[in-house]
């Protein structure tokens, strides 16, 4: 249990480090998303731009050449993007889950002193604890499962799709 101020402190300190690791990993998957999200925008300004130099419309003539390489820079962004999502997800869950494992083996920690000390006849209650964090932990494992098989299927639509892209402009 937390009995003592450095005890209270080192748990409050583990929280706020934790929370500014979370933010930390949402601030860099922004970053990065925005990075992308300007060099996509580069690109294509720039292709506008090359294609009206030519006297061409941007898009139509990529369109009346069957040019399918915009459909690819496209599932390559989504690609991108997905990564960015799927990478700042799985760290962001990593600090979450390395934060409620320390809790959950401090609250162990705390109910195996409490049985120590509990008096005759305190087994019901000891029992009632110990379901109870089984329990929170089967649920915190199921919905981990989960969220990890929904990233994961995702993720194999996303190469499914780009590498169709690919074989379709590569057809073409």
């Amino acid at each position: 249990m937390l009995t003592t101020v450095d005890e209270v402190t080192a748990a409050q300190k583990a929280g706020v480090q934790t929370f500014f690791n979370v933010t930390n990993e949402a601030v860099n998957g922004f970053e990065k998303l925005v990075q992308l999200n300007l060099h996509f925008l580069r690109d294509s300004t720039q292709r506008a731009m090359n294609a009206l130099a030519n006297g061409e419309m941007p898009g139509l003539a990529a369109v009346s050449r069957s040019d399918l390489s915009s459909v690819e820079r496209i599932a390559l962004y989504n690609q991108q993007l997905f990564g960015i999502v799927s990478g700042t997800q799985a760290a962001i869950v990593r600090h979450a889950t390395a934060q409620y494992e320390t809790q959950i083996g401090t609250v162990r920690a705390d109910l195996d002193d409490a049985v120590q000390r509990a008096p005759a006849g305190a087994e019901v209650a000891v029992s009632a604890m110990n379901s109870a964090i089984t329990a929170a932990n089967a649920f915190y494992e199921s919905i981990w499962k989960t969220v990890q098989q929904a990233v994961d299927m995702a993720e194999a639509n996303a190469h499914v799709v780009t590498r169709s892209t690919g074989n379709t402009s590569h057809a073409a």
